[in-house]
């Protein structure tokens, strides 16, 4: 059901998952529960898995690849390995983006065959991020198994793996992309999305090798950067941008309102992710909290920073970065101690609704534009992991 079109609207959320939309023209309310939208999802992943041969096979006849096969074994055997598991959330988005801002009669099986085998891109960028993430990071585990590197024949040359997941990647654009008129728009995005994430992981990574007791560039505006450029724009502008292109009809205008949106999406995103790795047990999250550990600049140890007491502070420094279980569980305590979870929960509200309001005000002309970010809203109000 699309919703929106041109109407002024007031949009609530409440703790049951529920968004309700009611038109002022009408005390109607239309809801859009858990329950559909999980259904929905499930469905797609089915389909979005059978697309996954077709992938394989299309890297498989790159020259190079033809001419080395132990090498297409072994890519094979590191997509396999990197893209199991997981919600495929930036994939399903890709596909949800150009489903929902589509024109039905415009919608054909070949159409979707492509906008799925661009939702597989994003998903091998999202591995290619996340081998290096684990290496630099030091992870031991990943979705509940060993990251890539840890794998004895594997060692530092995931490295080498990365970049053949990427140039995969850009083969698979190039054989179905190739002679689309927006092509260069898509290896364009994905090109401004590994840089501008590239940029992010630098801003992360340095946060995490700085000297020990050094707080001074944890604020809220460093932490702002860093989800910026390594969260917002590979998790939400990438796929929703992809699904823009496949259409080839949306104004500069709607582009740049969709861009603002896509990256407040990934700043709460991202709030969550920090919060579910302090909060999520391992078996839900499926991997190792490792936040407190790294000494990463996450939402908490920035909110904490803004709240602590002179003698909570020498706390802070002495155990947070620290591997010691103890001092995790000490950070663990502070966090509580300063009511975190409540202040999250508090602006976690806040974004959200700040979100809706912003879909609110798009354009007429923006099509089924809100009801997209209206879905990508709801994903992430469902999200425990």
């Amino acid at each position: 059901m699309r919703v929106f079109k041109g109407f002024s609207n007031i949009l609530k959320y409440n703790v049951h998952g529920i968004v309700k939309i009611r038109f002022q023209h009408s005390p109607t309310y239309y809801r859009m529960s858990t329950s559909a939208s999980i259904s929905e999802y499930k469905r797609e992943m089915e389909t979005f898995q059978d697309v996954y041969p077709t992938v394989i096979e299309a890297v498989s006849k790159n020259y190079g690849l033809v001419q080395n096969p132990e090498v297409t074994t072994w890519l094979k055997r590191v997509l396999e390995y990197n893209l199991r598991g997981g919600k495929k959330a930036r994939g399903l988005s890709t596909i949800f983006a150009y489903e929902t801002l589509e024109r039905p009669e415009n919608i054909t099986e070949e159409s979707l065959r492509l906008i799925r085998i661009l939702g597989w891109c994003v998903e091998m960028l999202q591995a290619y991020f996340l081998i290096m993430d684990d290496i630099m990071d030091s992870s031991s585990t990943r979705r509940g198994y060993p990251c890539w590197y840890r794998l004895p024949d594997v060692g530092m040359g995931a490295v080498n793996d990365c970049n053949l997941v990427q140039s995969a990647m850009y083969e698979i654009l190039k054989v179905y992309c190739g002679k689309l008129p927006t092509y260069k728009d898509i290896v364009h995005l994905f090109n401004e999305t590994l840089f501008n994430t590239a940029i992010g992981q630098h801003l992360d990574f340095t946060m995490g090798n700085r000297t020990k007791s050094d707080y001074s560039l944890f604020t809220r505006e460093r932490y702002a950067a860093i989800v910026k450029y390594k969260t917002a724009y590979y998790t939400f502008k990438l796929p929703v941008f992809l699904g823009m292109l496949l259409m080839n009809n949306m104004t500069q205008d709607t582009f740049d309102r969709a861009e603002k949106i896509c990256l407040d999406l990934g700043h709460l995103f991202q709030m969550q992710d920090d919060f579910l790795d302090c909060y999520s047990p391992e078996h839900i999250l499926g991997k190792k909290g490792t936040d407190i550990q790294e000494g990463k600049c996450s939402w908490l140890a920035v909110e904490a920073l803004q709240r602590l007491t002179a003698a909570q502070r020498k706390v802070f420094t002495t155990c947070y970065g620290s591997h010691e279980p103890a001092h995790i569980e000490r950070i663990k305590r502070l966090y509580e101690e300063l009511e975190l979870p409540q202040h999250y929960r508090a602006e976690e509200r806040q974004r959200y609704d700040a979100i809706l309001k912003m879909t609110q005000q798009l354009p007429a002309d923006s099509g089924a534009m809100p009801e997209l970010f209206l879905k990508l809203l709801a994903m992430l109000n469902e999200r425990k992991k």
